[in-house]
């Protein structure tokens, strides 16, 4: 029972790592665990063998759990890449077929992307494990506000040089089944046109009310809005381009006005 123990310990501990597969092996290595322990128990000489096969099934048990998991979790984030991204853009009444024709993205490349990014006011869906989590949208943007954020607070430092604050109000709806926290889970950011990546923790700035923070836990289908101040480079800020993204979600692209 203690070589068989060690035996099984090792294919389970090899099978561990290879998807799908894995499934497999935590029964297997539970096995190997259970002949271990009942070889502990026995007199026998093969007790040295017992006791690592025991170590090497238990070891194989928990990679294969963990594994399993793990891989389970790329495979659902692949399966929703694969299905692109989830974005409705808003309705224009009068606008016409041609023109519609002239604003559409160019061929092969996804809306939301940095190359083709979504217009404000263009609503996005960001999932979390494969079920939709929070859908986002983000209003009129205004890139030139160093006026407001100095009026908005006496202690507001001012830009630091070669830079200028810049404002949008985003507006979050909790599509989740229990609760969420807008300011935990959504990240919003600023990717400069020369690709340099601007937050909000850059400054401490201050900006109208309400802001991000202001927004507390969401019920499903509740909604909320708030401000966000970024500190964005001032050379070509026209184009950059807003992000929103989750913490384990993939990253939307918007215009920047």
């Amino acid at each position: 029972m203690g070589t068989a123990a060690l035996i099984i310990g090792i294919v389970a501990f090899v099978g561990a790592f290879i998807p799908f597969i894995n499934y497999g092996s935590g029964l297997l290595a539970i096995v190997g665990v259970v002949l271990g322990a009942i070889a502990l128990t026995r007199k026998a000489k093969a007790r040295r063998s017992a006791l690592i096969g025991l170590i090497v099934s238990a070891v194989a048990v928990l990679l294969s759990i963990i594994l399993a998991i793990a891989y389970t979790a790329s495979f659902i984030n692949a399966v929703d890449d694969s299905l692109g991204t989830a974005i409705s853009a808003p309705a224009a009444s009068d606008a016409s077929s041609d023109d519609a024709a002239d604003e559409a993205p160019a061929a092969g490349s996804d809306v939301g992307t940095r190359e083709n990014p979504a217009p404000l006011g263009s609503v996005v869906e960001l999932s979390s494990g494969g079920s939709p989590e929070y859908e986002v949208t983000l209003g009129a943007s205004n890139l030139a506000a160093n006026d407001i954020i100095a009026a908005e607070n006496q202690f507001n430092d001012a830009p630091a040089a070669g830079f200028q604050y810049a404002m949008i109000p985003v507006t979050v709806t909790y599509k989740g089944t229990e609760t969420g926290t807008p300011w935990i889970d959504v990240t919003v950011e600023f990717v400069s046109a020369a690709g340099t990546t601007h937050t909000t923790s850059d400054t401490l700035a201050v900006g109208p009310a309400p802001s991000m923070m202001d927004i507390n836990d969401l019920y499903p289908d509740a909604s909320g809005t708030g401000n966000v101040v970024i500190a964005i480079p001032t050379a070509d800020a026209a184009l950059g381009t807003w992000t929103v993204s989750t913490i384990f979600g993939d990253t939307y692209f918007f215009a920047a006005q």
